[in-house]
């Protein structure tokens, strides 16, 4: 059953927007800065209880009873199943395969949540928004993670109140929705020891960061949402319409409207990670950064390592490497936005067309560095020819790269973005081929 916080949202409106499309697109900053008025008031014994606590209270308020309790099993369903995992790798002297059948198990079951919409939402919410925009996304990487852990040995099931702090790691609310990702071992000790960072001094630099990345989403809202895509009838994270009546629109408009989709993705995770941060920093909790203007990559690996860079950290560790590295890694390239693709929707321009490009682009920008570097090397006419040209290591190339970069993901978003058609409605579109 639904929660009377959602209900409110949805029958409320403002500027002729329900609250609730205004509130989830996304939540930058959600219930879970209670925690950062819980911990100052218990010792440091009882922090990891009161946010759980918190987090499970805020779980069933914003999503309601039933998504809450699946949860719950599918949390306790892991640890179970991380701890048989251990066991049976300790029998075999090797975990490649219990952890081959870790992520075939996880995915399969967050498969289904790809096609799920919560009652609440009703017509807001499209088929991919559950999975990406609350919470099960970022609980799967966190599951696969910990169960890796596990076989690792770095994980002990009967150190005290192992499962306490295994759960906070999974349902802590403040950044349950979207990440950013953080390691278990790193967050279980910043929650040990985080009273030692409670102060008034944290408390302002945490609320400094939510006021940025508020700023930021009420540009994005104002700027992008209000003057652009509701103006259109796009509404929602995924704009489904746009996509949906590509066929009918003109190309110009449909350039201008991908061009806005791509600049708001970028500040969406940005705010949303100002915000996460925020809330955290302001409980004593360091996060990780997930994004440092990724605007500005001269290439396509320094925009990865620029944008979503803990959920690249989860890729690196749990995909890019267990493939085989830097020994295999143009395997581990595709593997990584194969698996990245997936996680946004199962379509075969996610897992197929998606990491082709990005395999394609990532193998051209190696070869190009080495040919490069070799050229210089060696002082032949080709590399004074690249530099009376400015093609490497100046402004010029640097600009070039920007340029580039930016285009590439922006079409390359189409792929993932577009859950009913995979962007084949609406590039043929845009370069005027239908």
């Amino acid at each position: 059953m639904g929660c009377f916080a959602l209900e409110v949202a949805q029958d409320n409106r403002l500027s002729g927007v329900p609250i609730l499309e205004i509130a989830r697109t996304p939540i930058f900053i959600n219930l879970g800065i209670l925690g950062a008025l819980i911990v100052p008031l218990v010792s440091q014994g009882n922090v990891r209880n009161a946010l759980t606590a918190v987090s499970l209270v805020c779980l069933m308020a914003m999503c309601g009873l039933i998504f809450a309790a699946g949860v719950m099993t599918f949390c306790g369903l892991v640890f179970l199943f991380a701890r048989l995992l251990q066991a049976w790798s300790a029998r075999r002297s090797n975990y490649k395969l219990p952890l081959l059948v870790a992520w075939l198990t996880v995915n399969a079951v967050y498969l289904p949540f790809f096609f799920l919409k919560l009652p609440q939402f009703g017509s807001f919410m499209s088929v991919g928004e559950l999975a990406l925009l609350w919470g099960p996304a970022f609980l799967v990487f966190k599951a696969l993670h910990f169960i890796h852990q596990a076989l690792k040995g770095r994980v002990d099931f009967a150190a005290p109140g192992m499962f306490r702090r295994y759960l906070l790691y999974m349902v802590h609310f403040a950044s349950f929705y979207m990440g950013p990702f953080q390691k278990f071992a790193q967050f279980d000790q910043e929650v040990s020891t985080c009273k030692a960072r409670v102060s008034w001094a944290n408390a302002g630099r945490g609320a400094l960061r939510i006021l940025i990345g508020a700023a930021k989403m009420i540009f994005v809202f104002h700027v992008f949402n209000i003057q652009y895509f509701y103006k259109s009838g796009y509404y929602g994270p995924f704009v489904d319409a746009l996509f949906a009546n590509a066929p009918e629109a003109e190309p110009g408009h449909l350039w201008l409207m991908v061009y806005l989709f791509m600049f708001r993705l970028l500040l969406f995770v940005s705010a949303y990670s100002d915000g996460v941060i925020g809330m955290n920093m302001m409980m004593g909790i360091r996060v990780p950064e997930n994004s440092r203007w990724p605007f500005f990559a001269r290439d396509m690996p320094e925009f990865w390592r620029r944008w979503h860079i803990q959920a690249g950290a989860f890729l690196r560790d749990e995909v890019f490497i267990p493939v085989g590295g830097l020994k295999r890694k143009y395997l581990g390239f595709f593997a990584v936005f194969a698996y990245s693709g997936f996680w946004h929707f199962p379509l075969p321009s996610t897992w197929l067309a998606f990491p082709a490009l990005h395999l394609a682009i990532f193998y051209a920008t190696i070869r190009w560095y080495a040919f490069c570097d070799s050229q210089e090397r060696a002082g032949t006419n080709a590399w004074r020819t690249i530099g009376r040209l400015g093609l490497r290591d100046t402004v010029f190339s640097a600009t070039l790269g920007m340029v580039f970069v930016f285009h590439a993901n922006m079409l390359s978003v189409l792929f993932i973005h577009d859950h009913f058609y995979g962007g084949t409605r609406i590039l043929p579109r845009m370069f005027g081929l239908t």
